[in-house]
């Protein structure tokens, strides 16, 4: 039978332990590359392209873990390379799609990725305990995400933030999230112009902005705590998961084919002026009318003078 597989492996004839991620640099490679595996493996499923002989998509078990010999009712140690904080979304499967296995991953998952008390103090117990094998601290957003949908709809709509069904914890998270709307919504009135508001596409654009927005001010967050605590040796990184080719980058680009160059964890802002110009450089990228990649792709194919938009580039009709 030709199927389609994602392996989680253990070598019994082989049971040697992972080593330690020796540095950040280290572990962003190994989580982007992950994430390359997992996307690959999805699009296979998408295509119905089925694994021959070697299964293509393998995550290798830390022997450690799952079947090397040791005392009976020996704990093993916990030694995660990277702490992720994301969103509790059944969509985004934190290990999976960062193509790592057991005790690989120190994940921490709350609705919208917002820090709160219990969070942050999650967060600390990791860098204060697993010190010696954390190499980064990851926030992960995701395309679509429901209590950014939910913030931008009150902040459109105000009544709704205030309705009967809405409980105080669930308004609680909103209001943690408004901020990061009302970035996005500036940035795509300065691009899209005045009347941005009432431009086909605006909601949806502000959607995917303000996750975008939303991932880097947790990361700034982040990056501070991370200070706090003195853990120098220690890089923060941010991304956002794209639910619709299943790719890890920054920015994002909602109607972006898969391809491995787009994967990208992004260093955590230093200064809250940067949350702007991400609000921008998203604006530019959803802006109505902008040619979508296919048909970038199809215009150099027929001979078309010109370049792909660069989203670092400024968009000549706003500046």
């Amino acid at each position: 039978m030709n199927t389609i597989d994602y392996i989680y492996r253990f070598d019994p004839k082989n049971p040697t332990a992972k080593p330690l991620t020796r540095d950040a640099e280290a572990a962003r490679r190994a989580l982007e590359d992950g994430n390359r595996m997992f996307s690959h493996w999805m699009e296979s499923c998408r295509t119905n392209t089925t694994s021959l002989g070697e299964p293509r998509y393998v995550v290798q078990c830390n022997g450690l873990e799952v079947g090397m010999k040791r005392t009976y009712g020996e704990m093993p140690t916990q030694s995660p390379f990277a702490v992720v904080v994301g969103c509790s979304d059944a969509r985004v499967p934190t290990e999976m799609l960062f193509g790592q296995g057991f005790n690989d991953l120190f994940v921490i998952r709350v609705a919208g990725n917002v820090l709160d008390d219990a969070c942050l103090g999650s967060v600390d117990y990791a860098l204060s305990s697993l010190s010696h094998s954390i190499r980064v601290v990851v926030m992960l957003g995701h395309s679509g995400c429901g209590a950014v949908t939910g913030a931008v709809d009150a902040y459109l709509q105000p009544l709704k933030f205030w309705s009967k069904s809405v409980t105080p914890m669930l308004r609680s998270i909103t209001q943690r999230i408004f901020v990061a709307v009302r970035e996005a919504a500036n940035g795509i009135k300065d691009v899209w112009g005045p009347d941005a508001r009432d431009m086909p596409g605006f909601r949806e654009a502000l959607i995917e902005t303000a996750v975008c927005i939303n991932t880097a001010q947790a990361a700034f967050a982040l990056r501070q705590d991370v200070e706090r605590n003195a853990r120098w040796e220690i890089e923060v990184l941010y991304g956002v998961h794209n639910i619709r080719n299943h790719q890890v980058c920054m920015p994002v680009d909602p109607a972006e084919p898969r391809s491995d160059e787009h994967v990208h964890l992004a260093t955590a802002p230093t200064n809250p002026k940067e949350f702007y110009a991400l609000a921008v450089q998203m604006a530019q990228i959803l802006k109505p009318g902008r040619a979508k990649p296919s048909e970038i792709v199809a215009s150099s194919t027929n001979g078309s003078a010109g370049r792909a938009h660069d989203v670092s580039d400024p968009d000549p009709e706003t500046v």
